[in-house]
């Protein structure tokens, strides 16, 4: 190999390397690129988590009362298209709530051993799921067609400018008719 061609290969190389290392340090692959940061702790103290956790999970449990109460509507309805919609949100809810009840268990764990990495991991699990099963809800409404932004009957005012003459003027009145009696053909008769 003649000395051009070692050159040629050194140069190569070392710009290859430093153009990979550019692209691994470049903006794309910037953990905080996004505006979020994973690697960022929990605030709440054990027995704050905890609670938090509950509060969740009492929350989702209403969802899936509500959304029972909804199938019932349904079947009530015997609506099929409603009933199959509610029915796969519900399923859905129920999974999550399984998932739940493993999470609840493993954060209680690692808040008895005072592991505060599979704590802050468990309670950002409880924090998706219920997240997802508050949408779950929602679309379960929407399946049934009950707005939670529903106020009341529609009513409509209406205001008549008194500018605007009383009478149609497309529909002319009509004359009224002769009441007169005609004189007699005859005064025999």
């Amino acid at each position: 190999m003649t000395f051009r061609r070692w050159t040629y290969a050194a140069v190569t190389t070392a710009l290859f390397a430093l153009g990979a290392a550019a692209f691994a340090a470049g903006p794309g692959n910037d953990p905080n690129a996004a505006g979020i940061d994973f690697r960022k702790n929990i605030t709440l103290t054990p027995a704050e988590t905890l609670t938090q956790s509950r509060e969740y999970y009492k929350k989702m449990q209403d969802v899936q009362k509500r959304i029972f109460a909804l199938e019932a509507k349904a079947k009530k309805d015997k609506d099929m298209v409603k009933l199959n919609c509610v029915g796969d949100k519900l399923t859905q809810v129920k999974g999550h709530l399984t998932v739940t009840d493993q999470s609840m268990e493993s954060l209680n764990g690692a808040i008895n051993k005072g592991d505060d990495g599979a704590r802050q991991h468990e309670f950002t699990r409880l924090t998706i799921l219920y997240q997802k099963v508050v949408t779950l809800g929602t679309e379960a409404e929407q399946c049934i067609g009950e707005d939670v932004s529903y106020v009341g009957a529609t009513t409509v005012d209406v205001e008549i400018d008194p500018s605007i003459p009383p009478m149609d003027p497309t529909q002319p009145d009509l004359p009224l008719p002769d009441v007169q009696r005609p004189p007699e053909a005859s005064p025999f008769v």
